[in-house]
């Protein structure tokens, strides 16, 4: 159950995420989007991220954080599945932009989540145990779900994942990152965000950066967990103690 419960939830947590960042990646009611810095020029001839190469045939530099990062040509290869208006170049973006939006979105809850039990976790219970939510690592964590808990939570993310689905890639006035919260007209705002245009635009770009980020770093998490067994913030506890030997050693030599 706890197998199958794991594979369920990463193939399906995609969606959820996006539901704690407002607004991202959508036109603005009555406001036009800021275009980036390198849609109010002529596109470049070669990318500003690797600069031997050419631009990517099929980026502009009108999307939010584009700039000319395509060395596998994702934007020219759509996978095949892909339906919308149209199939050209504009449906291959969007559907890598919505992908991108999705994986940022969860890896920076992820990394938020993966150091938070080591600050705070719930206390157990007579039923489960006292300590049931006690484990520090991360990896090991997840086996303390309840089943019951585990099927709740691949439940929800198949609901939260199929709405996203529907809205945001098959549909073809769908928008990608379009969650139907943040500011605009029929959206659910509980935060009464009101960017401006530049505003807006601005806080794009720090959701595509931070998502960016937080894949990479959710990575290194992951991995330096799986090789030391602890948690991070236990790591790094560590990091600033003197080690046994460095202290004995320390003793033997102090002249007092």
């Amino acid at each position: 159950m706890k197998s199958f419960v794991a594979a369920a939830t990463s193939l399906c947590a995609l969606a959820p995420a996006s539901a704690f960042v407002p607004g991202a990646s959508l036109p603005l009611a009555g406001v036009r989007s800021a275009p980036s810095k390198l849609a109010m020029a002529a596109t470049p001839e070669r990318s500003i991220s690797i600069p031997i190469d050419p631009y990517p045939e099929g980026l502009d530099g009108e999307m939010v954080g584009d700039v000319g990062f395509d060395p596998a040509g994702f934007a020219n290869n759509p996978p095949s599945w892909v339906q919308g208006e149209g199939t050209g170049t504009a449906a291959r973006v969007k559907w890598y932009r919505e992908a991108e939006l999705a994986h940022g979105r969860v890896a920076m809850l992820a990394a938020a989540g993966w150091i938070f039990p080591e600050i705070y976790h719930f206390p157990g219970n007579t039923v489960l145990g006292p300590d049931r939510f006690a484990e520090m690592n991360p990896l090991l964590a997840y086996d303390n779900i309840p089943n019951a808990g585990g099927i709740q939570i691949v439940v929800t993310i198949l609901i939260l994942e199929t709405i996203r689905l529907n809205r945001s890639i098959r549909s073809d006035s769908g928008v990608a990152g379009d969650i139907g919260l943040g500011q605009g007209e029929g959206r659910w705002n509980p935060f009464n965000f009101n960017y401006t245009e530049e505003e807006y635009a601005e806080k794009q770009l720090q959701e595509i950066k931070h998502g960016r980020t937080a894949m990479i770093g959710i990575t290194g998490m992951y991995f330096q967990t799986l090789v030391q067994g602890q948690g991070i913030l236990h790591q790094l506890g560590e990091a600033f103690s003197t080690p046994d030997s460095v202290a004995k050693a320390g003793y033997f030599f102090n002249p007092l």
